[in-house]
C-alpha cells in the first residue's frame, strides 16, 4: 500500500471521521433533548405534586376555618341566649319585688283575689272540704277568711297557701309561684320585648 503524501487523508478514514462526528454530534442532540425532556417532565411532575399539595391544603384550611367558625358561631348564639334569658329573667325577679312591695290598698286586693281563686280550684277539686289559709303573719289580718282556719305562716309570701287540714294537699297561690309557672310563656315574650325576636 503506498503511503499518502503528508498533509493529504485517506478518503476512507475521511468519512469514517466525519460519519463518526456526525454520529457524536447526534448522539449530543439526542442526549440534550432527552435531558429536556426529562427535565420537562419533572417540572410537569413537580408542578402538579405542588399543584395537588397546595389544593389539599387549600381544602384542609377551608375545613379547619369552616369548624372554627361553626365553633365561634356556636359559642356566640350560647352567649348570647345565656345573655338574653339573664336578662329576662332579671325583669321577671323585678316584677316578682314589685308585686311583693305593692302599696296596703293594692297588695290587699290582690291577696283577696288570690285566695278568691285558690278557694275556687279548691272546691272544685275538694268539695266540701274545709281548707286551712296559710299566708306571711304581716297577711293574716288581710285576709278575707269566711270562718276558715287562718295560720300564719313565715314561708308564704305574697299570696295564699290552701291546704287539707293534715297538710298532705296544698294549693298555692303566691307571687313566687305564679311567676314560676308563668315563667315558660313570659320568657319569650320578655325576650322579644326586649330583643324585638323571640328566643328559639
Amino acid at each position: 500500500m503506498a503511503a499518502n503524501p503528508q498533509g493529504s487523508r485517506d478518503p476512507l478514514m475521511a468519512a469514517l471521521e466525519d460519519d463518526a462526528r456526525a454520529q457524536a454530534s447526534r448522539l449530543i442532540e439526542d442526549a440534550e433533548e432527552a435531558r429536556e425532556e426529562l427535565l420537562r417532565r419533572a417540572r410537569a411532575e413537580a408542578e402538579k405534586e405542588a399543584e395537588v399539595r397546595l389544593s389539599t391544603l387549600r381544602e384542609r384550611l377551608k375545613r379547619e376555618r369552616a369548624a372554627m367558625l361553626n365553633s365561634a358561631k356556636t359559642k356566640a348564639a350560647g352567649q348570647k341566649l345565656g345573655v338574653r334569658q339573664e336578662l329576662a329573667g332579671r325583669v321577671l325577679v323585678e316584677a316578682q319585688k314589685r308585686l311583693l312591695s305593692l302599696p296596703e290598698d293594692e297588695h290587699s286586693k290582690l291577696l283577696n283575689r288570690l285566695h278568691q281563686a285558690l278557694c275556687g280550684e279548691w272546691e272544685k277539686s275538694r268539695p266540701g272540704e274545709p281548707a286551712v289559709i296559710r299566708v306571711s303573719p304581716a297577711d293574716a289580718a288581710r285576709i278575707r277568711s269566711d270562718g276558715s282556719r287562718v295560720e300564719p305562716d313565715p314561708s308564704v309570701a305574697g299570696g295564699v297557701v290552701l291546704t287539707s287540714t293534715d297538710g298532705r294537699v296544698v294549693f298555692e297561690s303566691t307571687v313566687p309561684s305564679m311567676v314560676e309557672r308563668a315563667r315558660k310563656l313570659m320568657l319569650p315574650a320578655i325576650d322579644k320585648l326586649l330583643f324585638k325576636e323571640a328566643l328559639p
